[in-house]
């Protein structure tokens, strides 16, 4: 319908020679039009449980809230209601899960324009959110610019970290992207938090770029302070969930040391275990995550373990690696994880059968007290979700001077003994 419209257009201006009417090449370029007085426009980014697909299929978009967009509620320019919704029209909706933000947008267009000679007068979709809310580019801002023939650019460059997949519909096109939240360098998405966000479109039916739309302000590929505002919504609950051995039932660790100087000897039942430098004795410690409930995810993870004793007043190195193989704290030695089975290599050495070559901490102990482990976030996560892979960690003084620290066991009582916190996502209404 657009397309016979232009015709007639072009055709009328021939005729009767008058000059002016015409549609220029880029928005740019675009005749002025009156900026329409409109209100804050606000849209709400919920959280989810389950994030969508990214398969260019918006079945699964059916309940999450739209922003539509059409010339007769566009905010800029005033004016594009010459093409009616069916002709150019189109929505967006914004989710985000706890670590990715995902996009969705529909396109209804009567001649979809995807492979003109310069791929920026193509038909578009730009999605801007402005993290600051400065009103310009800064750091942690992101422009999108997506076309039909599957091509997207983000901030004028390769979209690295994005997925995204545009399709091609019998009335327009439409797309789905996602991204890491980490793209908003140091924003946490908790408390309903808001930044600066409009989208728009824009329209080529052949003959360059016609019209184009504006969700919020008067641009729709840059900010737009106090004009468009995004809102992220029904946020998790995050909170630290700490566990001691002896309170409140929990009886989740064991520990135990490894001993060079007596390689056949079991420590489990000691109150005191020792950790000597130059891998003379090591200290193995697991610890069990308890279920938290359903849905629930746990990002990260703090063991924190109390050094009562030392031989000297020196420095001494720890380093901490993820155990492979099952332990027992009644039997494991030196030599062997339990009565039956030898370690790979004396003393859990034996790299990616015994311990993982990965070190997961690094301490350096040059006092008597308390020491907190703090553990990555993908060891801590997998611990939980697969807790038959969880056989612990294992503590190493790989070198320096020839000192002593003595940890207080679990044996030890519950005032002294290691114990755990972990950084658990409930879902909403559940953390309580």
């Amino acid at each position: 319908m657009k397309r016979t419209i232009t015709i007639i257009m072009i055709i009328a201006v021939m005729i009767i020679g008058v000059v002016g009417i015409g549609y220029a090449e880029s928005p740019d370029a675009l005749p002025p039009h009156a900026l329409m007085e409109v209100s804050e426009r606000t849209m709400n980014a919920d959280w989810t449980l389950h994030p969508p697909v990214v398969d260019g299929d918006l079945s699964d978009w059916s309940s999450i809230q739209k922003l539509e967009l059409n010339g007769g509620n566009a905010d800029y320019p005033d004016g594009v209601e010459v093409f009616p919704p069916e002709d150019y029209s189109g929505w967006a909706s914004v989710s985000w899960s706890s670590h990715r933000v995902y996009l969705a947008f529909s396109i209804t267009d009567d001649y979809v324009v995807g492979d003109s000679r310069n791929w920026h007068n193509n038909d578009m979709v730009s999605i801007v959110f402005d993290a600051d809310n400065s009103g310009d580019f800064t750091a942690g801002d992101v422009l999108i610019a997506v076309y039909p023939n599957n091509t997207m650019t983000v901030n004028s460059g390769w979209p690295a970290g994005f997925d995204w997949a545009i399709r091609e519909t019998t009335n327009g096109w439409q797309g789905e992207i996602s991204f890491p939240q980490s793209i908003f360098t140091g924003i946490d998405f908790l408390g309903d938090h808001q930044m600066g966000f409009t989208w728009g479109m824009q329209d080529n039916d052949g003959v360059g770029v016609e019209s184009w739309m504006s969700w919020a302000g008067s641009e729709f590929s840059r900010p737009t302070p106090g004009e468009g505002v995004l809102t992220f919504t029904n946020g998790p609950i995050r909170k630290w969930v700490a566990f001691h051995p002896g309170v409140n039932g929990y009886d989740g660790i064991v520990d135990s040391s490894l001993d060079a100087w007596h390689p056949d000897q079991n420590h489990g039942a000691d109150p005191k275990l020792d950790l000597y430098s130059r891998n003379q004795y090591h200290l193995v410690l697991k610890f069990d995550i308890p279920d938290l409930g359903p849905d629930v995810s746990v990002l990260d993870a703090k063991v924190h373990v109390n050094f009562t004793e030392s031989n000297h007043d020196w420095t001494s190195y720890v380093r901490v690696y993820r155990l492979l193989r099952p332990w027992d704290e009644a039997s494991v030695t030196w030599n062997r994880a339990d009565a039956t089975t030898a370690w790979g290599r004396p003393g859990a050495d034996a790299i990616g059968i015994d311990r993982d070559s990965r070190r997961i901490a690094v301490k350096t102990l040059d006092h008597l007290g308390w020491y907190t482990f703090d553990l990555p976030s993908d060891v801590v996560m997998d611990m939980y979700e697969h807790p038959e892979n969880n056989h612990g960690i294992i503590f190493r003084a790989e070198e320096g001077s020839a000192v002593k620290y003595t940890m207080a066991s679990t044996e030890s009582g519950s005032e002294n003994a290691p114990w755990i916190e972990v950084y658990a996502e409930f879902p909403p209404n559940q953390g309580n």
